[in-house]
């Protein structure tokens, strides 16, 4: 009895060591889940820091069980290559701009309506209103193969150009990038001719004369140096850039519940901090341009009014394009102004 009770105790300890090594082997190996976080900024743009701290969170909140590597720059796709890359499950998550997403999501048109928001805190406050989930819902209704993390403010979008843009009658004739079916249709409603073009052509666009201004977000003119190729900076609100997150259905949905709590929750602090740093960013954006030698315009009030009646009618656009519940949401923007 002594022997068979010393076996069983030799026994247990053999499978205890097996067991502590198993779980030894397991830590080594690193994440038990990998995402790959994709973004088209440049590294040191507050927006590719805002996917660098979402990463951060998660690992912290997860105790290191979900990695997420973050690719900025178009390191893995170029924003136009992300509308069929995340859909797809080419790459789990996406840092993306919304006005290039109103193809398969056009309520998402509302984000960018140039002119339309009062300030910066009415853009917040239709984001964190009811506007904010129906936005998300829409995604899911659509199957459109995504869901929303969390929203990026990009801050204020103007004019960056090799000529003044001063008035509505500067524009004509121009050549001026934009990105979106709506910013694009804002571009005409000012008298000039729209170009669509990614990101990352623009400066060679600039200064080849291909294009003679475009429309961005005032911190992307630092970060992609427009300043080396166009001299002027014009009504730096035209519009309110949307950035979004988004990850790929099959993969949000293949995840283990309580990870997608936590991931949620980062989400809603990451949108807090990529909020704070997009005003902050305008606002240093602005100086430095000015530090560079170009020449900021904001259009006095009696000039913007004209550039506002020029873009009302793309609120009927909007309604054509997305249906009743567009109506619904311009209603609800309209109270929340």
């Amino acid at each position: 009895m002594k022997r068979v009770g010393k076996g069983i105790i030799m026994l247990g300890v053999f499978f205890f060591i097996v067991l502590s090594l198993g779980i030894q082997q397991t830590v080594a190996a690193g994440p038990e889940i990998t995402l790959r976080f994709s973004g088209n900024l440049p590294v040191n743009h507050f927006i590719t820091q805002s996917q660098q701290y979402y990463a951060k969170l998660v690992d912290e909140k997860t105790k290191g069980r979900v990695k997420i590597e973050v690719y900025p720059a178009g390191q893995l796709f170029t924003d136009k290559d992300l509308l069929r890359a995340i859909p797809s499950g080419a790459v789990d998550i996406g840092e993306v701009f919304c006005p290039q997403w109103t193809g398969i999501i056009p309520l998402w048109i509302f984000w960018d309506l140039p002119l339309y928001f009062k300030d910066r805190a009415h853009w917040h406050r239709a984001a964190d209103s009811e506007l904010g989930e129906i936005m998300k819902q829409e995604a899911i209704d659509r199957n459109a193969g995504f869901k929303v993390l969390y929203w990026m403010h990009y801050g204020w979008a103007g004019f960056a150009s090799k000529m003044p843009l001063k008035t509505l009658e500067d524009f004509k004739g121009k050549r001026v990038r934009g990105v979106g079916e709506i910013v694009l249709e804002g571009i005409k409603a000012l008298g000039a001719a729209p170009t669509f073009m990614g990101g990352g052509e623009v400066y060679m666009a600039l200064q080849r004369g291909t294009i003679d201004g475009a429309n961005a977000g005032v911190s992307s003119f630092v970060e992609r140096k427009y300043y080396e190729v166009t001299k002027y900076v014009s009504c730096p609100d035209f519009t309110n850039g949307m950035a979004v997150t988004l990850i790929n259905k099959k993969k949000w949905d293949s995840l283990p519940g309580d990870v997608q709590k936590v991931m949620l929750e980062a989400a809603t602090e990451a949108q807090v901090w990529t909020r704070k740093e997009a005003e902050k960013a305008d606002t240093e954006s602005l100086v430095i341009l000015k530090e560079k030698g170009m020449d900021v315009y904001d259009p006095p009030e009696k000039e913007k009014v004209r550039w506002r009646e020029a873009c009302k009618p793309l609120q009927d656009f909007y309604i054509k394009r997305a249906g009743e519940k567009a109506r619904m949401v311009l209603e609800v923007g309209e109270k929340l102004r």
